[in-house]
């Protein structure tokens, strides 16, 4: 592709004109402080580094920069290659500007916007010298997509390199060019892997899906490409061609249909993880599809006009509003003050069950000793093997060194005795849960630790304020709340009683971000946020069933909403056992509208029937496998389904409930505002990321609406419906959760 020096100045400069305005005062010098070219020799070296920020991103300004710089190089006839490198230390380019992305969600022209980055990207492509990307760190959309259009890349072989198209992930797909340059360049079922999936993948698996060409130590990345740019500026050789095609790519490429075969197939998969509520995907496939062996300019042209419909749509802007509530959490510390934690080197867990072994698990993959501890070796067996099954799935996925696993099981020590504990930096508690016991257990574990120790407790539902009250100090005395499974579930609810000082919450809730954690602090209340919004869902999921609707159609309905999974094979996720403590709890705690159906009870009675871990309950399970019980409603009459009670209806109740509760969470300053809540149910329950969260989805309803179906089911199925004070004013003066 050849592009004109001439052409390609005079656009740079009437976009910079157009969109100049946009921007504050300063940005152009941050940008040229941000970008700046440096020569050694006969190579160029293009460097990205940021003022005053961890991380290099691709706002307008910066692409401005850039563009001057390329058309600088291309008139330098003394330079015979070029490098592109960042100065961070963890990132290479983290993407675009998200901000810009979600102007575009509400105005300009999106294929506009694009068109003028891929003139950008084709002349960095069309350059006469030959250009490499050297990554080091987080290589993430846009800045995939840059170095998509360099010749080659080098990828470092550290940890910190990740290299994604994750898009998707915001609701739209990727749009400088990556639909159409990364299954050039590796392949088409890999590259549509890449696509689709916004999955990232370190140097090492790069080279091996032929995504960079060489890997090299972080230490002497940027120089081992100097030297390999030298050795092309002898020859100034350009790639000759993107991808070369194995024996399988062939046969499908050459057999009639073949390769309408892979689209089809990967169609299929997309659809049955994402039951069609996420469009992104899908329109990725279909530009893919359409432009596949086609030309460059064409299948640029499809996949700005494809971005350009979806980051206008509903889900786009509930994923970029659900990505910035994401944000939000990593640069919190946790409390007002912003205090730091203290640093946690070496760590203690108390039980070490299923749940104890994950905690350990989770502490030793983050490098942290940990050591365990239980009333009999038994138990600490269960522990190692829950810890080893974690590690052992990751080692035979690739994503763990046989070595590593065997130094991560190592940091992981076993006891009965309080021995070891003097030197603990943050001890967490996952015992059995009974406030009693945890009373106990609290005030030996503090005699056997330090001064300094942090204290947390793992509790579901149990007041932290009483956990601590056996304490001498309950200052350090925080909950640390994980949700099960500890190694998938994102979450962490940080419970801060009324005693915890600041520095115990910013511990734990610090400590939980270097866990990989999305962590929200919750006043100590019954439930805490999560189980106390989840459970009359559930609940009225369990009613809905006393009243003749079937369980296999209600968990149909709400996996068509958008959840994981419905209501009742969740109920066996959570087990029966656990939930009906739960909820008795509750009950306890807030009065009737907490009232347990009476068929909660009948499920729950039989001790052979907890759910998934026993392999029995509202379903039968036969490895992943599952079928619904028909003996389980053997014992009660269940009517058939009246009419009146329709999928919609249904629906309301349940979700209408969580919102209702939400938001006396709210009134009672559980949490701090609407983001905390959607923040928990979107990482704690798997609420639909699509709908933006539970109150971001009560928003786009229209409060009044969901007040006024309220009313109704308050007098036609009871009080446990009837809306909070907070709904009714916000309905009244026509108000929402995020103005």
């Amino acid at each position: 592709m050849e592009v004109s020096t001439v052409s390609f100045k005079e656009e740079v400069q009437s976009f910079r004109s157009k969109v100049s305005s946009q921007f504050k005062e300063g940005a152009v010098g941050n940008a040229e402080k941000a970008v700046r070219l440096e020569k050694h020799g006969a190579v160029g070296v293009i460097i990205f580094d940021a003022p005053n920020t961890k991380a290099n991103t691709l706002g307008t300004p910066i692409l401005l920069r850039l563009a001057d710089i390329l058309a600088e190089v291309e008139e330098d006839k003394s330079l015979g290659a070029l490098v592109l490198v960042s100065k961070k230390p963890s990132i290479f380019i983290a993407g675009a500007d998200i901000a810009e992305i979600k102007t575009l969600t509400s105005g300009g022209d999106p294929v506009e916007f694009l068109n003028k980055i891929h003139h950008i990207f084709n002349f960095l492509e069309a350059l006469p010298i030959p250009s490499i990307a050297a990554i080091h760190g987080a290589c993430m959309g846009g800045g995939t997509e840059l170095s998509l259009s360099c010749d080659y890349r080098m990828a470092s072989d550290a940890p910190e390199t990740k290299i994604a198209l994750p898009e998707v992930n915001l609701g739209i797909i990727p749009g400088w060019g990556g639909t159409q340059r990364m299954p050039r360049l590796i392949g088409l079922e890999k590259g549509l892997d890449l696509v689709l999936s916004g999955r990232a993948v370190d140097g090492k698996a790069a080279k091996r899906l032929g995504l960079v060409d060489k890997v090299a130590p972080k230490e002497v990345l940027e120089e081992k490409a100097i030297a390999w740019a030298n050795e092309l500026a002898k020859t100034r050789a350009k790639r000759k061609s993107m991808h070369q095609k194995d024996f399988k790519e062939k046969v499908l490429e050459t057999v009639p249909g073949g390769k309408w075969l892979v689209f089809d197939l990967a169609k299929k998969k997309l659809m049955e993880k994402t039951k069609g509520h996420y469009p992104a995907p899908l329109a990725a496939l279909e530009v893919i599809k359409q432009t596949y062996g086609g030309s460059l300019e064409k299948g640029l042209r499809a996949e700005a006009e494809a971005f350009g419909e979806l980051v206008k749509g509903p889900v786009a802007q509930n994923l970029i509003h659900v990505y910035y509530l994401t944000e939000r959490v990593k640069k919190d510390k946790g409390t007002p003050s912003g205090v730091a934690g203290k640093e946690v080197k070496n760590a203690g867990v108390l039980g070490a069950g299923v749940m104890g072994g994950g905690i350990a698990q989770l502490f030793s993959a983050k490098n942290v000793r940990v050591r365990m501890k239980d009333v009999n070796w038994d138990a600490i067996t269960k522990g190692y093997q829950a810890a080893y099954k974690v590690f052992k799935k990751l080692s035979d996925r690739r994503k763990l060194k046989p070595t590593d696993l065997q130094n991560a099981m190592e940091r992981i020590e076993g006891t009965t005795s309080w021995s070891g504990f003097k030197h603990m930096d943050l001890v967490v508690e996952a015992i059995v849960e009974d406030l009693e016991i945890k009373k106990k257990v609290f005030k030996e574990l503090e005699a056997a630790v330090s001064d300094t120790t942090i204290l947390a407790s793992n509790t579901s539902s149990l007041s932290v304020n009483a956990i601590a009250s056996g304490c001498k100090d309950p200052k350090r005395v925080a909950g640390m709340h994980f949700f099960n499974p500890v190694d998938k579930m994102p979450l962490v609810e940080v419970i801060r009683g009324k005693d915890s000082s600041d520095e115990a919450v910013a511990t734990v809730f610090q400590f939980a971000k270097r866990l990989g954690k999305t962590p929200i602090v919750v006043k100590d209340s019954p439930g805490f946020v999560v189980n106390r919004i989840l459970n009359p869902y559930l609940s009225e999921a369990v009613q809905l069933v006393a009243e003749g609707f079937s369980v296999t159609e209600l968990d149909a309905l709400m996996e068509k909403f958008g959840m994981p999974m419905g209501p009742m094979a969740l109920l066996d996720e959570v087990g029966l056992d656990v939930g009906t403590k739960v909820a008795k709890v509750l009950y306890g705690a807030f009065g009737e509208r907490m009232k347990p159906p009476a068929l909660m009870e009948l499920i729950a009675g039989d001790n052979t029937r907890l759910g998934k871990k026993t392999g029995k309950g509202i379903y039968v399970y036969d490895g992943k496998k599952k079928t619904f019980d028909a003996t389980l409603l053997n014992k009660t009459s269940i009517p058939k389904r009246d009419s009146k009670l329709t999928d919609e209806v249904a629906q309301k109740r349940m979700v209408y409930l969580m919102v209702n509760e939400a938001s006396r969470c709210l009134e009672e300053n559980v949490v701090k505002d609407a983001a905390e809540i959607d923040i928990g149910m979107i990482f704690g329950t798997g609420f639909a990321p699509f709908r933006g969260g539970l109150l971001k989805y009560s928003d786009t309803v229209g409060i009044d609406s969901i007040v006024s179906d309220l009313e109704v089911f308050t007098r036609t199925y009871g009080m446990r419906f009837q809306p909070s004070q907070l709904l009714q004013q916000m309905a009244v003066g026509n108000k929402r959760f995020y103005e």
